[in-house]
């Protein structure tokens, strides 16, 4: 009974995580200035990292896929599967996740999504410019105890979303 509930609230604290960032406006222009129509200054060159202007919901695969490969890293891929269709190309790092963890352990690390850009927009259909950063991670050889380092990285793929009856779901990475 225990581990179900550990199981619960390890799903549910980046919904809520994300849904009180969100709330907050994590995202929101920095700038206090706002112009004669009442709208918010945009010359800052940081407010190019902002979420696009559509429908909230179809970023939502995209953020908590970014908060399941997270999870991942732990070993735990329930979360990051259900961010995307079965056939989608962005879950074959669960497949070598979960290969990997027979045989090493990962120690730190972590993904940060760092912009998401409109490239195209559908009713049913659109595609995202992504930018995430992973910071190093230490694997460890469970038999041998060695250790390598990776190196951090920069992932940048397109992320194509499809509405499945009334919600988002990732449907393939370029």
């Amino acid at each position: 009974m225990f581990n179900r509930k550990k199981l619960m609230a390890i799903l549910l604290l980046p919904i809520l995580l994300s849904g009180c960032a969100k709330a907050e406006g994590a995202l929101a222009p920095k700038s206090n200035e706002i112009s004669e129509q009442g709208f918010e200054a945009v010359d800052d060159p940081i407010d190019k990292q902002l979420l696009p202007e559509v429908d909230p919901a179809s970023l939502d695969p995209i953020i908590n896929y970014v908060d399941g490969l997270n999870l991942a890293l732990t070993g735990e891929f329930i979360y990051l599967r259900s961010t995307a269709l079965p056939t989608c190309g962005c879950l074959k790092i669960a497949k070598r996740l979960e290969n990997l963890f027979k045989s090493a352990t990962l120690i730190g690390g972590h993904y940060q999504l760092t912009s998401i850009n409109l490239e195209k927009d559908g009713l049913n259909q659109k595609s995202f410019k992504v930018v995430i950063n992973r910071s190093d991670i230490k694997k460890i050889d469970k038999y041998s105890r060695q250790s390598i380092l990776w190196s951090a990285s920069t992932i940048s793929n397109l992320f194509i979303v499809q509405r499945v009856g009334e919600e988002w779901l990732l449907s393939d990475t370029k």
